[in-house]
């Protein structure tokens, strides 16, 4: 995904436009060879791209420091001489302000910037993960750290918003989302020839089809 976005970001610059672009890795992606060969691309053409690295704690369910021998992924940009910043991922405005930052260097001249955002996936890595290879202990620490109510914590804190504002806020995403989880159980499953679907290229198309 890196390097498609360092595709765009080049291209804007090329027909003059100001374009900042933001791309989103796990600590796991940031272990492949085409992470390290798109943040190296990104730095040596000074690309206004900003790399944000959430740090689950686990790629699927190998812990980081099985991994990797270092202790931030932020380190990871140093080898490229791209500026990092480490942020709390729980934290929102502190991750908008990151973001902020970066944005502003991008657009500036100052090329790529990565974000490691120090969180944790608090579910499986897909439906069939049962996220049994986490301690309990684990998720309850993190549990207690959950973003959305801290958010609404500061909020009240600083007189942003009220009770009744965020109960509200809180009652239309609900009900967005029930409304979009009725939409798609409604949807007839596909079929299963279509599995197949631009898979295969065709005789037609003056290719044999394999």
């Amino acid at each position: 995904m890196i390097a498609v976005m360092n595709g765009v970001v080049l291209a804007a610059r090329m027909q003059g436009k100001k374009t900042v672009g933001m791309v989103y890795i796990g600590d796991g992606g940031t272990s492949t060879g085409a992470f390290h060969e798109a943040a190296n691309f990104a730095a040596v053409q000074n690309l206004p791209l900003v790399i944000v690295a959430e740090n689950n704690g686990y790629a699927y369910s190998t812990p980081t420091t099985k991994q990797m021998r270092i202790l931030n992924l932020a380190d990871r940009a140093k080898a490229y001489g791209i500026p990092s910043e480490i942020v709390d991922g729980n934290d929102v405005l502190a991750v908008y302000k990151s973001a902020e930052r970066a944005v502003a260097r991008s657009r500036d001249g100052g090329g790529p910037s990565l974000i490691e955002a120090k969180s944790f996936r608090m579910r499986g890595h897909a439906a069939h993960d049962n996220q049994s290879y986490v301690p309990k202990e684990l998720l309850d620490q993190w549990r207690k750290r959950d973003p959305i109510g801290a958010l609404e914590k500061t909020l009240k804190q600083q007189d942003t918003a009220i009770e009744a504002e965020i109960e509200k806020i809180t009652e239309r995403v609900e009900t967005l989302l029930a409304d979009d989880l009725k939409w798609a159980d409604g949807q007839p499953l596909p079929r299963p020839e279509d599995a197949d679907g631009e898979v295969y290229a065709s005789e037609a198309a003056g290719v044999l089809t394999r």
